[in-house]
């Protein structure tokens, strides 16, 4: 059952909705792509190796059961901000953040920002450079008028999403992902990282870039590898925070 938090981030009160469970020390962060929500990871809290963990699953702002202000601008470096308030309030230590899609831009900038107390980044087909970009660079070829009023009708996940914040949100990753600096903060990293990937994208433009990572294929399994293949993807994800 998803909990709610009324945050306050430069003025702006935003009620953010949340999934927590209390393990162990160690604490798993879960941060979902652009037009996701925190039911993409639905199927962790029951797997069996889990339970010795905290675990936190969000909805950004603008997505899912968050609120979705128009004053809130929904830069991925804001978004970031949120979860950092978040985990300021849950008190949580020695994190392990788990970004797909959008989330693994919003992770890496997040992991800059709490850098002491990150112990691992686990990449789930992150945005890291240009041709990442599919659903977000077709929203900004409109204009946000053009986009609110019929672009929105051709992407299916803006039903359980605002059209605003998508529009924004794409318009934020495309940048990123356009500068190419989170491919660099990405290599950068000094701490345990991990890129997975589905199988399907195998010959993706991203992977010959990532030749000093440890990387990995999810068979079966697409660019939503955890419900694609959620038992393979679990058990991995596991192994690798459990070798950290």
């Amino acid at each position: 059952m998803a909990n709610k938090i009324k945050l306050v981030y430069k003025n702006i009160p935003i009620n953010v909705s949340y999934k927590y469970q209390s393990g162990g020390k160690e604490s798993i962060i879960f941060l979902h792509g652009l037009g996701g929500g925190m039911d993409y990871f639905k199927d962790v809290w029951d797997f069996p190796g889990y339970q010795q963990y905290s675990l936190l699953a969000i909805d950004l702002p603008g997505f899912g059961g968050s609120d979705r202000p128009l004053e809130f601008n929904y830069h991925m470096e804001e978004q970031a901000a949120i979860i950092k308030l978040l985990i300021q309030h849950l008190n949580l230590d020695r994190i392990h953040i788990v970004g797909h899609s959008m989330g693994g831009a919003i992770g890496l900038l997040l992991a800059r920002e709490i850098k002491p107390i990150v112990k691992s980044f686990i990449c789930l087909e992150g945005n890291l450079v240009s041709e990442d970009c599919t659903v977000s660079r077709e929203a900004v070829k409109y204009s946000l008028p053009d986009f609110l009023s019929t672009g929105f009708q051709l992407i299916p996940c803006l039903s359980k999403n605002d059209a605003y914040a998508f529009y924004r949100s794409a318009e934020s990753l495309v940048k990123w992902s356009d500068s190419g600096k989170l491919l660099e903060f990405f290599l950068g990293l000094d701490i345990s990282k991990y890129y997975i990937f589905g199988a399907q994208n195998a010959c993706a433009p991203v992977m010959s870039k990532l030749t000093s990572v440890s990387t990995l294929a999810i068979p079966n399994a697409g660019h939503s590898m955890m419900t694609d293949n959620p038992s393979r993807f679990y058990s991995e994800l596991l192994r690798f925070i459990k070798q950290t």
